[in-house]
């Protein structure tokens, strides 16, 4: 049995996802199935989150930005 699951998702981040899911020959929904299955499987995320920019890193965990503090000598 299956059940039908909607989710807003912006329309450039779909669009994108679309065309790589095309060019893998595959689709978006059978590649949300997968993400799903592995994550109840491992019961955690099927990949490690990591900052894309330089504002996404300052933002981290505070024990990372009191080491950066310490290490520039900001304390």
């Amino acid at each position: 049995m299956t059940e039908m699951f909607k989710c807003r998702i912006e329309k450039d981040l779909l669009d994108s996802a679309r065309e790589v899911s095309r060019q893998m020959g595959t689709s978006t929904a059978e590649l949300v199935r997968i993400f799903l299955k592995a994550l109840v499987k491992s019961r955690q995320l099927p990949f490690t989150p990591s900052a894309e920019t330089e504002e996404d890193e300052a933002l981290g965990p505070v024990e990372r930005r009191r080491k950066m503090m310490d290490y520039f000598g900001e304390s």
